[in-house]
């Protein structure tokens, strides 16, 4: 998805939440925005740098039997 390229950090970031409208296009929500208003809910892209911005954690595709 090319939308998804050009988002700067929040393509990857734990905080967005990618919403499409009806019309096909696509837009990044943070949801810091939502409690702090130091993030803006909705911010321009592509975001360069971001103090609130986190990786997705590696998980392991092999999860051990509990």
């Amino acid at each position: 998805m090319q939308a998804m390229n050009t988002a700067g950090l929040c393509t990857d970031c734990v905080h967005t939440r990618a919403l499409s409208s009806d019309r096909g296009s696509v837009f990044h929500m943070c949801q810091l925005g939502l409690k702090n208003p130091a993030f803006p809910k909705y911010p321009r892209l592509p975001v360069l740098r971001c103090p609130g911005y986190e990786k997705p954690c590696q998980t392991n595709s092999h999860t051990p039997d509990r």
